[in-house]
């Protein structure tokens, strides 16, 4: 028996037309506010459906409610009785947040509002049409929750990576995404930090910086800026000209992530806020340990990356170590001490790093054409990726339109639908996650050899240097010879070598040498077991 409510008259619904498409959304295949109007336009005509007033375009986010101002006066015009209908392109367009798509139910129920009509989703005034309506919010939501914690995840990484920084006077990002000088622009904050240790006024430096033809230039606009007093006064505070990057509550020492060029010494740095006490709080920055290898220990047990961390033994010995957090592990001793791994790494630099002039000539020979052929492979694995990721999204549309477009659709069967798109959804996003992978092992590819001094000298003294270097030299000297560790309780059990080690120790180590995971489609068992 049908719902006496199912069936509606559309030519006694007053229809209004909502469009809303947000500034802020980054999902960047959301329609234009154009193409929605066109598609709803199509859809009143072939309908014959009556409209009220002009349409209703909004550029606000639908995530958190009581934000979007012409949404609000839609709902109290309804609850007047302006309109009694409403024409969408989706049902995410008017809401992305449980307490207004709860809100547009309710008036359903209510009868305040008598239809919907959307361009991709067919709605129904019964139990059935409001489950589904009500099916396509919550997906509308966990898409907008999921992309935002996703969106927040890779912001973090790039920022440990150094490159989440915002704009920043007299530099700019390079091809990598880090900051590097802006030619002449960086050659002008850096008298600006010079004039201001001399003790010169932000007013006198703003008009030599404005005389000397500095201007930063908005790139959606082309609009020229001139420097200002109180642009300077927010440079001369930051941290970022000396090198220490802080944005999100966190902090970042690009001097140790990458080449990075400061515009301004560390002590000059202080010494100009140590100057400006008293006329303006000066910056307080938080000193940070810095710990060797992040990302490069792994727990044999559960294959996830270990995060060190510091304590002192009885004796009051400050003791550095790296424990694996995750609570599923089966893992006996949840850490290891670090002293393990630093002494398979002597062990292993000063027995087998001892090149020669010879070798390097060597590895020239065997390195000819062999970034060529890595590229070739990597650019085949992410022409496959690709291919898979765009199969997965058009099931993941196909499944979204069957979902929402077939009120039969009920209990098993929409459970099962909705199961089926989650899985795809998690496979989206692993695949993603590889295609960024590949992307970025396609730039190390394109990386140049060493020169034979260069090669020479940390044959000869990269092993001195890890023994009595400090915790940054540690760190960066083994992230140019290795990829990463392996370890149980007590040894380290593998590690992965980058090339051009890989290349020239491969031989002479062992038939089971670890592979530089730059070379794709090799078994990550094919790796050097220590004893150690």
């Amino acid at each position: 028996m049908s719902d006496k409510y199912a069936e509606v008259d559309t030519s006694t619904v007053k229809y209004a037309i909502y469009i809303r498409k947000s500034t802020d959304d980054p999902q960047k295949q959301a329609k234009s506010t154009e193409d929605q109007l066109a598609e709803c336009w199509f859809l009143i005509n072939r309908l014959n459906l009556p409209v009220i007033g002009e349409p209703i375009i909004e550029k606000k986010s639908a995530k958190k409610p009581g934000i979007r101002p012409k949404f609000t006066k839609l709902i109290a015009d309804i609850r007047k009785g302006i309109y009694t209908g409403i024409i969408s392109w989706n049902p995410d367009r008017l809401a992305r947040n449980m307490k207004e798509a709860g809100e547009i139910i309710d008036m359903i129920d209510e009868n305040l509002i008598s239809d919907l009509k959307f361009v991709t989703h067919h709605f129904t005034k019964d139990a059935n049409g409001k489950m589904l309506l009500g099916m396509a919010f919550v997906l509308s939501k966990q898409y907008s929750d999921k992309l935002s914690a996703d969106v927040g995840r890779g912001i973090d990484a790039r920022l440990e990576e150094g490159k989440g920084s915002s704009y920043k006077h007299g530099y700019r990002r390079n091809e990598h995404g880090f900051q590097v000088p802006d030619g002449n622009n960086y050659n002008f904050i850096h008298e600006a930090w010079s004039m201001r240790k001399e003790g010169k006024s932000l007013e006198s430096i703003a008009e030599f910086m404005r005389l000397s033809g500095y201007a930063r230039i908005i790139k959606s606009t082309g609009k020229k800026v001139s420097m200002t007093k109180q642009t300077l006064s927010l440079i001369f505070r930051d941290p970022f000209y000396y090198g220490m990057l802080v944005q999100t509550d966190q902090q970042v020492d690009l001097r140790k992530q990458f080449n990075f060029q400061p515009a301004v010494s560390e002590d000059d740095f202080f010494a100009i806020q140590a100057m400006a006490k008293g006329k303006s709080k000066p910056y307080k920055l938080k000193r940070k340990i810095f710990y060797p290898f992040r990302m490069m220990i792994t727990c044999s047990y559960c294959n996830n990356h270990m995060y060190p961390g510091a304590s002192k033994s009885s004796n009051g010995e400050h003791l550095l170590y790296y424990r694996c957090d995750n609570k599923n592990c089966t893992r006996p001793k949840k850490s290891i001490r670090a002293k393990i791994i630093l002494e398979f790494i002597y062990d292993f630099l000063s027995s087998n790093l001892s090149f020669t002039a010879e070798d390097y000539l060597h590895l020239q020979k065997q390195m000819k054409g062999h970034s060529a052929q890595i590229k070739k492979r990597l650019q085949q694995d992410f022409f496959v990726k690709n291919s898979q990721s765009r199969r997965v999204v058009s099931e993941i549309k196909e499944l979204t339109f069957e979902l929402t477009k077939k009120s039969k659709l009920l209990g098993k069967g929409a459970n099962y639908v909705t199961e089926k798109i989650n899985q795809l959804c998690s496979e989206r996003d692993q695949l993603t996650k590889e295609i960024e992978k590949i992307k970025l092992k396609i730039g190390y590819s394109d990386q140049e050899l060493l020169t034979s001094e260069q090669f020479l000298n940390l044959s000869k003294n990269a092993a001195r240097a890890v023994q009595f270097g400090d915790t940054v030299i540690k760190d960066t000297i083994c992230r140019f010879i290795f990829l990463n560790f392996t370890v149980d309780d007590e040894k380290v059990l593998s590690y992965q070598l980058k090339d051009p080690f890989y290349t020239l120790l491969k031989g002479s180590l062992s038939k089971n040498v670890g592979v530089p995971r730059l070379e794709l489609g090799t078994s990550a068992s094919q790796t050097r077991r220590s004893t150690i």
